[in-house]
């Protein structure tokens, strides 16, 4: 975070710490970036960042690929977590578990929510995804063969 005082004392800390890796000082970067309030300091972050590529391109390289595809992840982990969102108030998501996974509410929200387990987050594999999207597809077919006669 910036030093509300003086914005350079994190990149000046950031720059004089030898022992980081291209990859640390990256992503260190990138969080003063999106907590930079303002222009100037994002200014000052685009300078360190250009200096940072020049100094180590492999490295930086590495480290932009490596945070794409974490940026990636997150972005498929909240679209499943978004698509539940909409449903999850009309289905009952520990039916689902139970029905169709074998498993508890718990672990369905676990994998929904990402929460750590065993010190990694929870995702679901693609095997439970076709899982889940089939349970969907059957539970529509239920509802859409109800008809009410009086």
């Amino acid at each position: 975070m910036f030093n509300k005082e003086s914005p350079s004392i994190t990149l000046r800390t950031l720059k004089t710490n030898y022992n980081m890796t291209t990859q640390e000082k990256f992503a260190k970067l990138k969080e003063l970036d999106i907590n930079a309030k303002l222009d100037s300091q994002r200014t000052q972050i685009s300078v360190e960042l250009e200096q940072l590529a020049d100094s180590d391109p492999e490295g930086f390289e590495a480290a932009v690929m490596a945070s794409a595809r974490q940026t990636l992840e997150d972005a498929k982990a909240l679209r499943v977590k978004e698509q539940l969102l909409n449903i999850s108030n009309i289905i009952s998501m520990s039916y689902i578990a139970k029905n169709y996974f074998n498993k508890s509410k718990s672990w369905l929200s676990q994998r929904v929510n990402e929460f750590d387990v065993n010190g990694k987050p929870a995702k679901f594999t693609t095997e439970e995804i076709s899982t889940l999207n089939f349970a969907f597809d059957d539970i529509s077919k239920k509802i859409g063969a109800v008809r009410i006669s009086c």
